[in-house]
């Protein structure tokens, strides 16, 4: 049997104010022509099939149309990750039975629950799924939400244990297969920078020893496509596009992995174009002028050394490189310090993120009292709060509530 693993489309995503909805479109189009191509038995998509929980009707759409394309070539899984909205992924798995689209929003093969998806050979593909599970917020099958942020990693292992015992249960290795789909960050996996950082913390990586031992484990959440640590063949499939500019440089791919009984598997990285390319261009206008050709239609930040201030650099630049999309211009002049120029009039400003802005006000002003780290993990939780709809939460916070808190304060 074969299967197609792609995740972390992250549709609505936006690079410095500009939407990638061009890329992402380019993208799908190459994904939708290999599956057809391919044929394969079953299709994966492990997670955030969007950016975050505002994303237009028009992302919701680009998305569903191109899930329906691939439903229609073999059935297709789709596992909720942390970007993705689980109540919307509840609705949609309602009315995407009926076209072979499966939206996993919580775990799957636990009680046997496995999907099963036949194979043209006369094999048979039991599918065990873990959607995305947040520290903060626990759904019904969990203990004590109240613990998870002190335990994730156990009770993380807890789960795939549970699973493994529920896709194995009279298994027939003769002619049933094995995959466990799922949304999480395992220890020794390469970060690109462009995963929300707080998800991709110690608090959240899981063992790679915890993994469930499956003919293959379909992988989401770091967007750098790579084999998975640990001994279970599986992969992390990458994002189709380069999301930032930590990711600039990636060749991005989805995987074709072949499974048949008793014969390792094997897995094969197909290369995708991965839309527009993100340059960082530094040096002279002269070194500019001589790289358009190289640069194109690219996604670019341009930093421009000059002798003394030049106030039209930015319109310069913007002739210079008149395929490429300009996001941000900024001049060195020689001796001082640099600084953002605003682009051409009529245009949408381009902004650094906000975390580094923030984190370059710091260190102009100090943090006095508080480390600069601590600082920043503060703000970078508003911020992911603010990203996902949600109240913040602090670890700090638990000890308001604990137990030997209170007899102290008592004392």
């Amino acid at each position: 049997m074969q299967v197609l693993h792609t995740s972390d489309w992250h549709a609505g995503r936006t690079t410095y104010n500009r939407s990638r909805a061009i890329d992402l479109d380019d993208a799908l189009t190459e994904i939708i022509s290999i599956a057809r191509d391919v044929r394969p038995d079953a299709i994966i998509n492990s997670g955030d099939l969007i950016d975050h929980s505002k994303v237009s009707h028009t992302e919701i759409e680009r998305v569903v149309d191109a899930l329906a394309e691939l439903g229609a070539i073999a059935p297709t899984i789709v596992v909720a990750g942390n970007h993705d909205n689980f109540s919307q992924m509840r609705y949609l798995d309602r009315l995407g039975r009926v076209n072979r689209l499966y939206f996993v929003n919580k775990p799957v093969g636990i009680s046997g629950d496995h999907l099963v998806i036949p194979g043209r050979d006369g094999n048979t593909l039991r599918v065990g799924a873990l959607p995305f599970v947040s520290a903060e917020r626990g759904v019904d099958i969990f203990d004590d939400p109240r613990q998870w942020a002190g335990d994730y990693r156990a009770r993380i292992a807890d789960l795939q244990a549970r699973i493994t015992a529920g896709l194995t249960a009279t298994l027939d290795p003769t002619r049933e297969l094995t995959v466990f789909a799922a949304h999480l960050h395992v220890t020794g996996a390469g970060l690109s920078g462009s995963e929300r950082a707080r998800h991709c913390s110690d608090d959240y990586a899981c063992d790679p020893a915890a993994i469930p031992p499956v003919d293959y484990a379909a992988f989401g959440h770091i967007h750098d496509p790579q084999d998975l640590p640990g001994a279970v063949p599986g992969r992390y499939a990458g994002s189709p596009i380069p999301l930032d500019f930590g990711e600039a440089g990636q060749q991005k791919s989805i995987t074709l992995v072949t499974l048949e009984p008793g014969k390792p598997t094997r897995c094969e990285p197909i290369a995708l174009r991965g839309g527009r390319s993100l340059i960082r261009f530094d040096g002279s206008l002269t070194d500019l002028q001589s790289q358009a050709a190289l640069i194109g239609d690219a996604l670019c930040l341009a930093t421009v050394h000059t002798d003394t201030h030049d106030p039209a650099l930015s319109q310069r630049v913007h002739e210079i490189l008149e395929r490429a999309t300009v996001l941000d211009v900024q001049q060195r002049v020689a001796g001082t310090r640099g600084g953002s120029l605003v682009v051409e009039p009529g245009t949408v400003t381009a902004q650094r993120p906000l975390l580094d802005s923030f984190s370059t006000y710091l260190q102009q002003i100090d943090t006095r009292t508080a480390p600069a780290d601590q600082v920043m993990a503060l703000m970078a939780e508003f911020l992911a709060a603010d990203h996902e709809d949600r109240d913040p939460c602090f670890a700090v916070e638990t000890l308001l509530t604990d137990d030997h808190t209170t007899e102290a304060a008592a004392t």
